[in-house]
């Protein structure tokens, strides 16, 4: 059996290695298709504006600068406002508020199901 898989392996043909050379080629694809370039243009700019409107708010003459935590709340807020245009937000609650992500409802521990 080890002499197959190494034949396989050899000759590049064992299902394993040609399942992962179609998942890398698909996301290469992705990578380099044009509507992922322009999605990462859109927010790269969106970063770069919310860097200058954070900027203008510091004092210069006393050396202030923005900090890891504000780059952080930035890119934060890019990436949420990405996230809510390409409709990549998920909806894990309910209108109620429960916690949906389950094909059945939480409840507290030792509950009987119903």
């Amino acid at each position: 059996m080890t002499d197959r898989h190494y034949g396989l392996f050899a000759n590049n043909q064992h299902p394993m290695q040609l399942d992962i050379y179609n998942e890398y080629n698909r996301h290469l694809r992705v990578a380099h298709s044009d509507g992922h370039q322009q999605r990462l243009e859109d927010t790269k700019n969106r970063i770069d504006e919310l860097k200058e409107e954070k900027t203008k708010l510091l004092n210069h003459q006393e050396g202030e600068s923005l900090s890891i935590d504000d780059l952080q709340d930035i890119y934060i807020q890019a990436k949420a406002e990405e996230r809510e245009k390409y409709n990549f937000a998920l909806n894990t609650r309910t209108r109620t508020g429960e916690i949906s992500d389950y094909l059945e409802t939480r409840r507290p521990f030792g509950a009987a199901a119903q």
